[in-house]
């Protein structure tokens, strides 16, 4: 259960925050993504809805966007060093290699503005998380992690007044669903579904003949993950598929995004962000096992885990450039330095990845004054992982992790 829950806070306390660490999706729509997202100042398009609504207020009439990302990951390559202890019955391996895995991120957002009532709508529902890992159950890593999952949808509604000519806010709520959380060992099979909780989001937006100031805040979620399976494993002997529940809580971390664009003429457009993200949140988490002989064996007889968990809080930054080379077209370039939260002690082979720097390209066609082609390419760099410090049972971590992931992202506007 141990392994749950940190798959758990890893993957989805960031989820209103699109610039946090780990294993998050924060290419949301096509023309960001190829700004690096760097969009929170910019928000000129539907999917404001998503990076900062008080941006509908100096848009006209309704817009909708529809589209979807690919991440391909062609998976982590490990291999041993010197501080690599192995397990036995887990012989060290020279090197393995996580599966490859493709995933598809949709996202759709609708945004209203009435100018003449000086209030607007919008709605955004995308998935911010989605992804896999998966360690061949005959690898040296198989005694601490073998398959992870997360499915899940994020529904975010917002209203927007223009309180000047110039300036704009928003209120909302955010509701996430999540409809899957697999984590699996040798030692027991986790899964946790059908689990949801409930947020608040705010936003400004300043805008000054050609300077923009955008801030969006998203606020700590609280989602009870009751029930959730517990099935021993192969390792086990006479406990393998024994079963039992465990329950636990997590608050998902608040976090600010503040944005500046500036656009000296018809033809540049360039955009920064900085993104903080409170995962200080996370001192440590508290999981309670229904009584059986599975938690018995599980806990060494407490029926609880206490994991520490000691994050830290993350500043990711992001710039993006567009460039209105012709009447309907435009070409976009970005670049993100993204911090990984978890320190080097709290390290697990679930979430292989480091600190990340993104490199992405776009592009957009106008078919007419209404519909609007966005493409996008994102090459995500993990900086490799030189593992260490895992001691005791968990010393079968260290080594060395290396992996990279491609994204390729489309969306499809309409304005009516």
């Amino acid at each position: 259960m141990k392994r749950f829950v940190l798959l758990v806070v890893v993957l989805l306390a960031g989820m209103q925050s699109v610039q946090a660490g780990g294993f998050q999706i924060g290419e949301m729509s096509a023309r960001s993504t190829g700004m690096g997202s760097a969009f929170t100042a910019v928000a000129d398009d539907a999917s404001a809805a998503w990076f900062n609504p008080s941006g509908v207020a100096f848009s006209e009439g309704m817009h909708i966007m529809l589209g979807g990302a690919a991440i391909i990951a062609p998976g982590t390559d490990y291999t041993p060093n010197a501080a690599t202890v192995s397990r036995p019955g887990f012989p060290v391996q020279a090197s393995t290699k996580s599966k490859n895995k493709t995933f598809f991120a949709p996202h759709a957002y609708y945004t209203f503005w009435d100018r003449a009532a000086g209030l607007g709508a919008s709605i955004s529902v995308n998935s911010p998380f989605g992804l896999e890992t998966d360690w061949a159950r005959t690898s040296s890593l198989a005694s601490s992690n073998t398959f992870t999952r997360l499915s899940m949808l994020a529904i975010n509604p917002s209203v927007i007044f223009k309180m000047t000519d110039h300036i704009s806010i928003s209120g909302g709520f955010s509701y996430v669903y999540l409809n899957k959380i697999n984590l699996d060992n040798l030692a027991q099979q986790l899964e946790g579904k059908n689990k949801d909780g409930w947020g608040g989001t705010a936003s400004l937006m300043a805008y000054y003949d050609h300077f923009r100031l955008g801030v969006n805040y998203r606020s700590r979620v609280a989602i009870d993950i009751n029930g959730g399976t517990v099935v021993g494993g192969s390792v086990l002997g006479p406990l393998a598929g024994a079963r039992t529940t465990a329950n636990t809580k997590i608050t998902l971390p608040d976090s600010v995004n503040i944005g500046l664009a500036w656009q000296p003429s018809d033809t540049w457009l360039l955009s920064l962000d900085v993104d903080w993200t409170n995962w200080n949140t996370f001192n440590e988490v508290r999981i309670n096992y229904a009584p059986s002989l599975l938690s018995t064996v599980l806990t060494g007889g407490t029926g609880t885990n206490v994991i520490p968990e000691n994050w830290k809080d993350t500043v990711s930054v992001r710039a993006g450039v567009e460039w209105h080379f012709v009447e309907n077209m435009r070409a976009r370039f970005g670049y993100v330095y993204d911090p990984s939260p978890i320190d080097d002690v709290n390290f697990s082979p679930a979430i292989p990845g480091n600190d990340r720097q993104l490199f992405s390209l776009g592009y957009s066609y106008d078919f007419n004054a209404a519909a609007t082609l966005d493409l996008a390419y994102a090459y995500v760099y993990f900086r490799q992982r030189n593992q260490i410090a895992s001691v005791g049972v968990n010393a079968v971590r260290n080594g060395s992790y290396k992996t990279d992931i491609h994204i390729a992202v489309a969306s499809l506007q309409y304005a009516f």
